[in-house]
């Protein structure tokens, strides 16, 4: 074996200082010559892109979009309280007015047609609209045409220039 390997040899095996040093300079000078390639320079940047990336995207853009959903969320949960919180006023309200016996009797009066003794009932019923489309043969042409004039005379009194054929 030459000298120089069987020092290098006893060094590793006994720790030499001398030899860490040699083997520490060595592996630098690997390192540098191993980042002088272009293909590993860009592996490592694209490594730190993408460590920088997905940093950026747990750090800002998660939380962010998680802001964002709970706020929607917040609102249309606090539009749905409001709601509640006004029908309940209108419950309480309501309870308020039948804890009274004049609330009773004015609830059995508008829910149940209650009358007091003495008193007349009366009930007025709103008239419907009477039909206006008669069929075009003989006699209804003539109440039509009756309809129509009334229709317009009344319409001329209102102020109303609506005239219907």
């Amino acid at each position: 074996m030459a000298p120089r390997v069987k020092k290098d040899l006893l060094a590793g095996l006994f720790g030499s200082q001398q030899s860490s040093s040699r083997t520490s300079k060595k592996s630098s000078k690997d390192l540098q010559s191993i980042f002088r390639h272009k293909s590993v320079r860009f592996v490592l940047r694209f490594t730190a892109a993408s460590v920088a990336v997905a940093a950026v995207l747990s750090f800002v853009v998660v939380p962010a979009s998680r802001f964002f959903t709970q706020r929607s969320a917040i609102a249309e949960k606090s539009a749905e309280y409001d709601a509640l919180a006004d029908a309940n006023e209108q419950l309480q309200i309501e309870v308020n007015a039948l804890s009274t016996p004049e609330g009773i009797r004015n609830a059995a009066r508008a829910q149940l047609g209650y009358v007091l003794p003495g008193e007349q009932p009366l009930q007025f019923v709103q008239m419907p609209d009477l039909p206006t489309d008669l069929p075009d043969e003989w006699p209804y042409t003539m109440v039509t045409d009756i309809v129509r004039i009334q229709t317009n005379k009344a319409a001329a009194s209102s102020g109303s220039q609506s005239f219907i054929p």
